[in-house]
């Protein structure tokens, strides 16, 4: 007998109002889109080109995105984190387990009118520690349910507000009265991006907490950003990765608005690809890239190199790239970091 992920043996013993088809991976037949209508554009383009990170874009055709509008219209994690009505909180007990099993685990409540799509990577602020989210999930109107995360801020189980606390940016907590319900229920009020790509395979690959923490650590040392918590998000706080930063989202930032038909991109830095991230619709890719393209950034900075990677390499990659996403089209590729809904591919990863 297969084992089962280890994810989804934590959503499978999640909280009993769990609504139905969140993660309903069955057979769609109509769903038929094949890689012929899927290119990844390999030539070079020094509009796509900077210092240690090159991107290429990958193109759909027009049957293919008509056959993914379920993607057209989610709303992500920065849109939602301000949505009247959606909330990501700890995880408590109430009496079912100890608090030490609601670390790994946090508790997500849309009330809202829109479809919420939560990323795999994403790191939110505030409860009583910052996490990073372990898995990709849509969430639909009108409901509750638990998502699997990784802590990334090892040294405090206190409630922080966002804005109260050294590495939270963005919101300052100006009502008193929404500042203490946040406070009674744990609530999450910031959003961080993506997590360095890096980050992003060390979870994938050891399904590690500890593995996480001496990332986490890694990547902070090394862009002088440590803090008495040891947050991820305090690279917000080191001025040489910031301004840095801040040199590569500015030349990439709406490189791609213009275009209607990019569904992907691949990542490349020194002689080797970064990875690969295809989201089946245009307008949800362009509110991702938007957040992922810190994931890839920061990695870069990090530990890349300048590109040379050859125009062949890059068109090998891509040829085996496009072999593997069909697969996953067609529900043969097992990776469990592939995410699908009501039985179509929403988000591919090859990292």
């Amino acid at each position: 007998m297969k084992k089962l992920p280890f994810f989804l043996l934590i959503l499978l013993f999640a909280c009993n109002n769990e609504p139905t088809g969140l993660n309903d991976n069955t057979s769609d037949t109509t769903d038929n889109q094949k890689t012929e209508n899927i290119q990844v554009e390999t030539s070079e383009n020094a509009e796509l080109s900077f210092d240690n990170l090159t991107i290429y874009p990958i193109t759909a055709d027009a049957n293919f995105i008509a056959a993914y509008t379920i993607a057209s219209n989610l709303k992500n994690l920065k849109e939602a984190i301000d949505i009247k009505g959606f909330r990501i909180t700890e995880k408590k007990p109430f009496g079912r387990f100890e608090d030490s099993g609601a670390v790994n685990n946090l508790t997500v409540q849309n009330k809202s009118q829109d479809t919420i799509y939560l990323m795999a990577g994403d790191v939110v602020q505030g409860g009583m520690q910052d996490r990073v989210l372990a898995s990709d999930m849509i969430l639909p109107p009108r409901t509750i349910t638990d998502i699997p995360v990784f802590c990334v801020e090892p040294h405090r189980w206190e409630y922080k507000e966002e804005g109260d606390e050294e590495g939270r940016h963005d919101l300052a907590v100006t009502d008193d009265h929404i500042a203490e319900q946040n406070k009674k229920i744990f609530a999450f009020t910031g959003y961080y991006n993506v997590a360095s790509n890096d980050l992003r395979k060390t979870m994938k690959e050891t399904n590690n907490q500890q593995a996480v923490w001496n990332k986490v650590g890694d990547l902070t040392a090394l862009n002088n950003a440590e803090s008495t918590t040891g947050t991820y998000a305090n690279l917000e706080n080191s001025k040489t990765f910031t301004n840095e930063r801040n040199e590569y989202v500015q030349f990439f930032t709406e490189k791609l608005d213009h275009r209607d038909d990019v569904i992907g991109m691949v990542a490349v830095s020194g002689t080797k690809v970064l990875g690969t991230d295809i989201f089946t619709h245009p307008n949800l890719f362009k509110k991702q890239y938007e957040v992922l393209i810190h994931s890839y950034i920061t990695e870069a900075m990090s530990s890349g190199k300048k590109v040379i990677m050859s125009e062949e390499s890059v068109k090998h990659y891509g040829d085996k790239l496009l072999k593997k996403f069909n697969r996953a089209i067609d529900k043969k590729e097992t990776d469990q970091s592939n995410y699908y809904y009501k039985g179509k591919l929403i988000h591919f990863t090859d990292l």
